[in-house]
């Protein structure tokens, strides 16, 4: 397959560390800005006509409310339904409390409230099809993220073939670990951590025996008033 890896737009926790400089008042599931609606509407207008690794053939996100809101003005565009993926989370997954003290797991949206904001979702089949996801928590622990990567990118690899090119909205601190996998790299992330911006893509084409990277972090489709200071924390 081809594979086109989407960062989320602008969410409230992404403002909220632009204007502060601090994770403090964070919100476990935040939505998009007003802002991030406007550059998901945007990277959706600028997929619509593309060819090649752009003209994307199917749809994956993340089961948080930012990654959703982000797929949703692309399932329009390009007439596609949104298959979530639970392993697709941002790294840490859903949590009250800092990162760096005390916290502990929280639970995400239900299938219906994650429908309203995108409704062609398609639910996993494993997970219970009325029950909020559980939110993905985990340790702070590269090896269960990197481990987390690798079932993802084998889980899409057993789904599509090589006339597929895949679109999944994810995060930017979990990409670093996907494209380490992807890269074949003996660390669990990479050495040192790429700028993905909201809703830039990262391109990789898996067809042959080694992987090909097309770019990362193309964001040409975000004028200057879109760019949002470029937030990637």
């Amino acid at each position: 397959m081809q594979l086109l890896l989407i960062r989320h737009a602008q969410s409230a926790n992404n403002l909220l560390y632009q204007q502060t400089g601090a994770k403090a008042g964070r919100h476990p599931d935040p939505p998009l800005t007003p802002l991030g609606h406007r550059q998901a509407q945007a990277l959706a207008d600028h997929l619509r006509p593309q060819g090649g690794p752009l003209a994307l053939t199917h749809l994956h996100a993340s089961l948080t409310v930012r990654a959703v809101q982000t797929a949703a003005p692309l399932a329009r565009a390009l007439g596609l339904p949104v298959h979530a993926h639970a392993d697709a989370h941002e790294v840490g997954g859903l949590y009250w409390g800092a990162w760096d003290g005390e916290r502990g797991p929280t639970p995400g949206e239900t299938p219906a409230g994650l429908r309203a904001h995108c409704p062609g979702l398609r639910w996993p089949d494993h997970l219970p099809p009325d029950a909020p996801w559980d939110g993905g928590f985990e340790t702070d622990d590269p090896v269960v993220h990197a481990g987390r990567a690798r079932r993802l990118l084998g889980d899409l690899r057993a789904r599509h073939g090589p006339d597929d090119r895949v679109g999944l909205v994810t995060h930017q601190l979990f990409a670093q670990f996907l494209i380490a996998a992807l890269l074949g790299s003996d660390l669990p992330r990479l050495p040192a951590t790429l700028r993905v911006n909201n809703t830039a893509t990262c391109a990789f084409d898996l067809r042959g025996d080694t992987v090909r990277v097309g770019w990362i972090n193309r964001h040409d489709h975000l004028c200057g008033h879109l760019g949002g200071a470029l937030v990637t924390a």
